[in-house]
């Protein structure tokens, strides 16, 4: 299995490390298979790794294709999410991922932009892959702290 740090807006990180949101849209950079793991960074102000959760089924359409696979696949998108991602990626050229959440955990305590640096991680404006042992590294220090 492979690991990935996905960074996202506070509230829609929330929304997924709740379980309020299950399924996540962004543009095509690279697969993401079913049983992977997928950090969650909070994006500013918060900029710290407070989750994860296990990629459940993928799709990868094209922006017309959107709206359809939305509405089958993800029908219980919060209001908000939805508006966000028709303003984004209806009108996109390329290719959309449309990710399953499954298995959303928060940690006890968060990984900070500073740690995640001191492991040469530079969060993307997406989504990319690390290594596992970068990844298991990062869940060791999140799990080893009591909630901040």
């Amino acid at each position: 299995m492979n690991c990935f740090l996905m960074s996202l807006k506070p509230q829609f990180a929330d929304e997924i490390l709740v379980g309020s949101k299950k399924c996540e849209v962004r543009t095509f950079i690279s697969p993401i298979s079913k049983g992977d793991t997928v950090l969650v960074y909070y994006s500013s102000p918060v900029k710290a790794v407070k989750g994860f959760f296990i990629a459940g089924d993928s799709i990868v359409a094209r922006p017309s294709e959107l709206m359809e696979i939305l509405n089958n696949e993800c029908s219980d998108m919060p209001r908000d999410n939805l508006e966000y991602v028709v303003t984004k990626y209806l009108g996109s050229r390329r290719k959309i991922l449309i990710l399953k959440v499954t298995s959303p955990t928060t940690f006890p305590g968060a990984v900070t932009l500073e740690e995640l640096r001191n492991l040469n991680i530079r969060p993307p404006r997406s989504y990319m892959k690390i290594n596992n042992k970068a990844c298991q590294e990062i869940v060791a220090k999140a799990l080893n702290r009591k909630t901040q």
